[in-house]
């Protein structure tokens, strides 16, 4: 009887179980949203398409549930969302952060990456990004650099000018707003401090390298030099053995080239853009070969252009002339702006205002490209079955008038719709 009653307890507990994980598997597979009538970027072209929402994913494919709820997008445009690849306001301190995150928001960026903050603010607003209803954030806390090397000078200026980082004084920035080291003895021991502040990559400092002797014990160059270029090849190596990529800060054509033979997977500054400098064709032939990832950050240079028209006007001839040789190559290009008082909109601004590129090819850079090297390996970027139902819809039509990636109407985040407000941007700078 025992046993009887054990079967039959046992066979009831598999059929109830069984019974609720159907009842799961028919709720999970219900669509919150079918979205009719929008125009969907393929990477191409925008092409007429029914969408629908199930959980956080996207499914072009017909379902035979109803919806829960059906938006009529009324022949508007869907784009994945905009994505910023170089910036340091998010981590470069602990307050207004929401505003910051609510301008990238409302400028429909939802993914960013932070190459120079503070592990200590990081954690202080760890609750407040990485969240459907926020901006989703990698950091590389703090970079390698050599004594007296960027960013030293500039961690003092803001303080000093600004009271930024009222948590450190000068004398406390070292191995928590910059990392130097002058021998390789040296790196190894800031090596382990980098990893204990647990980076989602590695940021290293290049400046003028060409001339690293002669900077590098000059109190003239005090703030403008970075690490021994020799140095780069085993930090690559450390980088790798912890599977972290490394991106590299430059200046000049010397500095990328040596970043990309040391195998760096991004290089964070485009030259040219705080001077008229020419990339060489080998070093644009260099970056396509490796496929390393190049930011842009062209628009930096605007902060000379009223000062000094006259070089602005040759730095600009200089980008165009970069951008066009660059994309011709198939150099992989992304957008980042190193604006903290704003973000990577403005750069795109920018880079159209050069009428270089063609708006798709502004579009792939400033969306697909740019996700897929701020989080490689998620499923994002892209308006595709199975990937995150992420996207910006569009009054009008980018690829006629890029303007239109401004005139936003319905964003939405991991299946979850965002509240909209006037794209803006924040109103103080937080590096």
């Amino acid at each position: 009887m025992l046993s009887q009653n054990l079967h039959k307890g046992l066979m009831t507990f598999m059929l109830s179980s069984l019974l609720a994980s159907c009842v799961t598997i028919e709720q999970t597979a219900l669509p919150q949203y079918r979205l009719d009538n929008g125009l969907w970027f393929n990477g191409e072209t925008f092409e007429p398409q029914t969408a629908y929402v199930i959980g956080n994913s996207l499914q072009f494919s017909p379902s035979e549930t109803e919806a829960a709820d059906i938006i009529d997008l009324d022949g508007a445009y869907v784009v994945p969302p905009f994505c910023e690849a170089h910036n340091h306001n998010i981590g470069g301190r602990a307050d207004g952060v929401e505003e910051v995150v609510q301008a990238y928001l409302n400028n429909g960026i939802f993914y960013a990456m932070m190459p120079g903050s503070f592990a200590l603010y990081r954690e202080q607003i760890a609750d407040k990004i990485n969240k459907p209803d926020s901006v989703d954030v990698v950091f590389a806390n703090n970079g390698l650099t050599g004594s007296g090397g960027h960013p030293r000078k500039l961690r003092e200026f803001l303080k000093r000018r600004y009271g930024r980082y009222p948590e450190f004084t000068n004398a406390t920035f070292a191995d928590k707003g910059y990392f130097e080291a002058d021998t390789l003895d040296e790196v190894y021991e800031k090596w382990a401090l980098i990893l204990a502040e647990k980076p989602d990559f590695i940021k290293v400092m290049l400046l003028y390298s060409e001339e690293y002797q002669e900077r590098k014990d000059d109190p003239e160059y005090y703030g403008l030099r970075g690490l021994n270029p020799e140095f780069l090849p085993e930090v690559v190596r450390l980088a790798q053995a912890e599977n972290l990529r490394v991106a590299v800060h430059v200046n000049t054509d010397f500095d990328m080239a040596m970043a990309l033979r040391a195998g760096v997977d991004i290089i964070a500054h485009m030259p040219s853009y705080r001077s008229p400098l020419q990339l060489s064709d080998e070093t644009i032939a260099l970056a396509k070969e490796t496929n390393a990832i190049v930011v842009t950050t062209l628009s930096l240079a605007k902060r000379f252009e009223q000062r000094d028209p006259e070089s602005y006007a040759a730095t600009i001839a200089a980008q165009r002339d970069n951008l066009k040789r660059a994309h011709a190559a198939g150099v992989n290009l992304v957008i980042g702006s190193d604006n903290t008082r704003g973000t990577s909109r403005g750069e795109a601004e920018h880079i159209a205002s050069l009428d270089v590129l063609d708006n798709r090819t502004l579009l792939n850079m400033w969306t697909t490209r740019c996700a897929e090297a701020v989080f490689p390996g998620r499923k994002i970027g892209r308006l595709i079955d199975g990937y995150e139902a992420s996207f910006v819809v569009l009054e009008g039509d980018p690829l006629a008038d890029f303007d239109n990636t401004g005139r936003i109407s319905l964003r939405m985040k991991e299946g979850q719709l965002l509240g909209s407000s006037e794209p803006k941007a924040p109103q103080s700078a937080q590096r």
